[in-house]
C-alpha cells in the first residue's frame, strides 16, 4: 500500500485518504472481537494493513504540508513523542484487555473511531489556493530528489535495523557468563524507547541551536553509544548506552522526515514519505538476517554492535564531509 500511495493520492483528496483509511483500520481492526473464523480473521488482518499503509505515510507527510518554519520543526518532534507514547499506552492497555479474554485484545483499534472523529472535527480542510498549489504540479521526482529520498530511506532503515537488533540481542546479554533475567531486559528495552519521547519534544530546540550540523552529530554519539553496549560489561553500562542509542536514533528519524519537507515539493512528500517508511520496514524486517550475516564473522553480543558502531562512524564521516563541501559551495 506504501508504494500505491502515490496513485491513490491522484484520485482521493488528503481527507478522503486519511477518513479511508481510519476506517478501514479501525472496522477491519476490531473484526475478529466479534469473528474468530480464520479465513475471515484472515480477510481482515489484509484489510488492517491496507488501512495504515493509506494513512501511514500522510500521518507525517501532512505536518510537512500544513506547517512551515518553526512550527514544522516543533510538530514532526512532537509527533515522534506522540507516537511512543500512544504505543507504550495501548500496549499496557492491551496487556490488561488480556486478562479477560484475547479477543478483547482487538477492542484496542476502537480508539481509531475516536481519531477519525478528532479529526473530522478539529482538522480543517487545507485552504483552496493550498490545494490548488499541491495539486497542479504533474511534474514526478527528478534525479536529485530520487536521489535524495533514497539515501534518507536507507538511513532510516539502517537505524530502525539497529533498534530492532537491540530488542533481540539484549535479552541475551550476559553477566559474568549468566544470561540477565527477563524483568532487567524489560528494563533496558523501556528505556531505550521511552527515551525517545524526550528526543522528539527537545528535537526543535536542538535543531535551532545547532541546524544542519545535528545529523553527522547524531550519527557520531549514536556510534559512540553503540561502542559503549559493545563494551559494556556490566548491566548500568549497557542500560546508559542503550538509553543513549535510544536518543539519538530518535533523533536521526526526526531529522530524516524534517530534510524532507525542506527538500522536496509538497504534492511530491506524500510519495516521499513513502518510500522512506518502506526503509524503515525494511529495515526491520531485515534485521534478523543481518544478525545472521553478522554471526558468520562472529556471535558474540560485543561485535554485533562494534558492526553497527564501524558503519555509524563511516555514515558521520560522510555527512560532515558533505555538510562542509555543502557550505563551500
Amino acid at each position: 500500500m506504501l508504494l500505491l500511495n502515490s496513485f491513490i493520492d491522484k484520485w482521493l483528496s488528503d481527507r478522503q485518504l486519511i477518513v479511508t483509511g481510519l476506517l478501514l483500520l479501525s472496522s477491519s481492526g476490531i473484526f475478529p472481537f466479534f469473528v474468530q473464523a480464520y479465513p475471515l480473521v484472515l480477510l481482515s488482518r489484509i484489510a488492517f494493513g491496507m488501512g495504515i499503509g493509506l494513512i501511514n505515510a500522510k500521518a507525517i507527510a501532512i505536518i510537512s504540508q500544513r506547517y512551515q518554519g518553526k512550527e514544522r520543526v516543533q510538530m514532526l518532534g512532537i509527533r515522534g513523542s506522540m507516537e511512543l507514547i500512544g504505543g507504550a499506552s495501548c500496549s499496557l492497555l492491551v496487556g490488561q484487555l488480556l486478562k479477560i479474554h484475547w479477543t478483547f485484545a482487538f477492542l484496542i483499534y476502537g480508539f481509531g473511531f475516536i481519531i477519525l472523529a478528532m479529526y473530522l472535527l478539529f482538522v480543517p480542510p487545507m485552504e483552496q489556493i493550498e490545494k490548488k498549489e499541491v495539486q497542479k504540479s504533474k511534474q514526478g521526482l527528478n534525479k536529485k530528489d530520487f536521489a535524495m529520498i533514497s539515501g534518507m530511506a536507507l538511513l532510516a532503515g539502517f537505524v530502525i535495523c539497529i533498534n530492532s537488533s537491540i530488542s533481540l540481542r539484549v535479552p541475551l546479554f550476559q553477566i559474568d557468563g549468566k544470561t540477565i533475567v527477563s524483568g532487567q531486559s524489560a528494563l533496558v528495552l523501556s528505556l531505550e524507547q521511552g527515551i525517545g519521547i524526550v528526543a522528539g519534544l527537545s528535537f526543535a530546540s536542538l535543531l535551532s541551536h545547532i541546524k544542519n550540523r545535528l545529523l553527522p552529530m547524531a550519527l557520531f554519539c549514536l556510534s559512540i553509544c553503540l561502542f559503549g553496549i559493545a563494551l559494556a560489561n556490566n548491566l548500568l553500562i549497557l542500560i546508559l548506552s542503550s538509553v543513549g542509542v535510544g536518543f539519538f536514533y530518535s533523533i536521526v528519524l526526526t531529522i530524516i522526515f524534517y530534510r524532507l519537507s525542506e527538500c522536496i515539493a509538497r504534492n511530491l512528500l506524500n510519495k516521499a514519505t513513502a518510500y522512506v517508511l518502506l526503509g524503515c520496514n525494511l529495515g526491520s524486517a531485515v534485521s534478523p538476517y543481518i544478525l545472521k550475516l553478522l554471526a558468520l564473522v562472529s556471535s558474540s553480543f560485543s561485535w554485533i554492535f562494534l558492526a553497527y558502531a564501524i558503519v555509524s562512524f563511516l555514515l558521520f564521516l560522510g555527512f560532515l564531509l558533505n555538510s562542509r563541501v555543502v557550505k563551500k559551495a
